[in-house]
């Protein structure tokens, strides 16, 4: 039985590797890490099906798949995931596992495989030792959404219920302002006692609560299925954690917390996940949730190069001496960044802090062509140039990639609540690892290239 059990969740479980390998072309943050928990999770029954003792049921139970499994299928069937199992640090400095990150780091979604009886019950009886009601845990995920905003607003905090949920606690997880999808079940399809009404002698209820449910329990055994073995013994392990007394063994699914990597080398252009546990670049087109937040953009240095130069205005044909300068002229050709840079601009105000302005316009002044120049102008005279507010200087530690200029250009687009337009994911990383979390979109580099044409061989010369 237990070995039938132990082949079945591991077939299940390799037809999951498939849809994370989706999940990796996608360059999905945290597929890999997905990925590995499965294949140690298979290995661990393999093993118990080769060891000579034979694999007991218990250890079959106990496996972490179904929740991982559960989690895999969610996340296929959301088309804008950006990250999984992701964390994220409270006001504690505690790690809170974010199950899917999606919609450019603007929703946070926890999968949900549990039973609902067990669910209810605990969330009727309230909680008792380290096992906490999901309508606690959805306060704790709402305000840890709050000290990771994404464009300076806090993520929408989603449960997913797989098996469905029961209405009072949906209800009461609503009412602390996170999100409910599933199947809801009415209380009393549940076929759990009324925890509504308030009884004097404690001891009396629990024991007659007791008596119960292990009458239920003991008539399930007879023809139970092997989805609901997991079901019953996890509703028992609550009724022990509530101190109703069961025989049954308890068995919880617990994801360990893993540290994040953060692939940038897929990314094209757009948005940044402000919660920088995932520092994978999205696409503008994708994120009309955040439009109305994107109504100033703070433009640096590497943003208005790239708009001015002369790759990104039709001088992309030529083939450069600069092996840097050839690898952005064959990019541009097929991923112009004008267009990017244009789409960000489209209908908000520019600005730029004055000290990026002043060093944009030395560096145009000296190696910027005629044209770049011009161009220089015009973008110039688009601009409101604002003073720049050093918002970083007392949370940044100078060195390395933090230098004094980008610091106070990326510290005034904070300042000012404003997105700010870059290819300095130097700066961007080095603040991560900080611990700050910058709002920004994302383009391509571009330098400025006028002056090199004439050393340059035309591509239709090639």
């Amino acid at each position: 039985m237990a070995a039938d059990l132990a082949v079945l969740k591991i077939s299940e479980a390799c037809n999951h590797l498939e849809k994370i390998a989706e999940f990796e072309k996608r360059g999905i943050n945290g597929a890999q890490k997905l990925k590995k928990r499965i294949q140690a999770e298979i290995k661990f029954l393999q093993r118990g099906l080769q060891n000579s003792e034979g694999l007991k049921e218990k250890d079959v139970q106990c496996s972490n798949l179904g929740q991982l499994g559960a989690l895999a299928d969610v996340a296929m069937d959301i088309p804008d995931v950006t990250g999984i199992l992701q964390s994220f640090r409270n006001e504690e400095n505690e790690k809170i596992i974010i199950d899917i990150v999606a919609d450019n780091g603007m929703k946070w979604i926890k999968v949900i495989m549990r039973n609902p009886k067990a669910l209810h019950l605990l969330f009727a009886l309230g909680r008792r030792g380290s096992a906490k009601p999901l309508n606690e845990v959805a306060e704790d995920f709402k305000m840890c959404a709050k000290l990771h905003p994404v464009f300076y607003s806090s993520p929408k905090v989603i449960f997913w219920f797989c098996n469905g949920v029961s209405e009072g606690l949906a209800r009461s997880i609503e009412e602390k302002g996170v999100a409910v999808e599933g199947r809801r079940i009415a209380d009393e399809d549940l076929g759990l006692p009324d925890f509504s009404i308030e009884d004097s002698d404690t001891e009396t209820e629990e024991s007659s609560s007791a008596s119960y449910y292990s009458d239920a329990s003991e008539e399930e055994d007879i023809v139970v299925t092997d989805k609901s073995k997991d079901q019953n013994t996890e509703t028992s392990n609550i009724f022990a954690q509530t101190g109703i007394k069961l025989e049954r063994a308890s068995i919880s699914l617990n994801l360990d917390n893993h540290t994040n990597t953060f692939p940038i080398e897929n990314a094209d252009s757009g948005f940044i996940d402000q919660s920088a546990l995932s520092l994978s670049v999205l696409s503008l087109h994708d994120t009309s949730g955040s439009e109305e937040q994107l109504g100033h953009i703070n433009l640096d240095v590497t943003a208005m190069i790239a708009y001015v130069s002369s790759t990104a205005n039709g001088g992309a044909n030529f083939v450069f001496q600069d092996k840097f300068l050839n690898e952005q002229a064959a990019c541009e050709r097929k991923n112009p960044v004008k267009n990017t840079l244009d789409a960000y601009f489209k209908g908000r105000e520019l600005v730029a802090c004055k000290e990026a302005v002043d060093r944009f316009q030395e560096i145009v002044s000296v190696i910027g062509g005629d044209g770049e120049k011009t161009r220089a102008k015009e973008l110039l005279a688009r601009l409101t140039v604002v003073p720049g507010q050093d918002f970083f200087k007392d949370k940044m530690k100078a060195g390395g990639k933090i230098r004094a200029l980008p610091r106070m250009t990326f510290g005034t687009g904070q300042a000012m609540r404003a997105i700010t337009v870059t290819s300095n994911m130097g700066f961007v990383r080095a603040a991560h690892c900080q611990g700050i979390n910058l709002a920004v979109l994302v383009h391509r580099p571009r330098a400025l290239t006028e002056a090199k044409e004439a050393f340059a061989i035309p591509l239709e010369g090639v």
